[in-house]
């Protein structure tokens, strides 16, 4: 199994967790899944990547306060936290996870992923 593999795995073994996948920001595609995601996933993760670009281009270069970190979409029923993996400037990765938001507490969820996520491009 490769390491991409064992680290999202690893995301996927977190309480609540329906899916993970590592999204390619610039095109909305999915690199690579785990976990048994519902109908839909791609379309969603593909939105995520959408708000990611837009969020950047709101925020502009060289801002104050850095650039995006994470984006989180809560519903009554999910959780999607989206973690940005820098990779080059403009473009980079999305750790894409979907969550039962019945099942997590949000604020730890995100903790969880946030120190996760550096594995994932090791």
């Amino acid at each position: 199994m490769s390491s991409l593999a064992d680290s999202l795995g690893q995301v996927a073994a977190l309480q609540g967790v329906r899916a993970a996948a590592l999204i390619d920001i610039e095109t909305g595609t999915v690199v690579r899944s785990v976990g048994a995601p519902r109908s839909g996933f791609p379309a969603a993760a593909a939105s995520m990547a959408d708000e990611a670009r837009l969020a950047r281009a709101a925020l502009g270069p060289g801002e104050p306060g850095g650039d995006l970190d994470e984006i989180a979409l809560v519903t009554d029923g999910q959780l999607h936290l989206s973690k940005i993996l820098p990779t080059r400037p403009g473009g980079g990765l999305l750790l894409f996870v979907d969550l039962d938001r019945n099942q997590v507490n949000m604020g730890l969820a995100s903790l969880q992923v946030r120190q996760l996520a550096p594995a994932v491009l090791a």
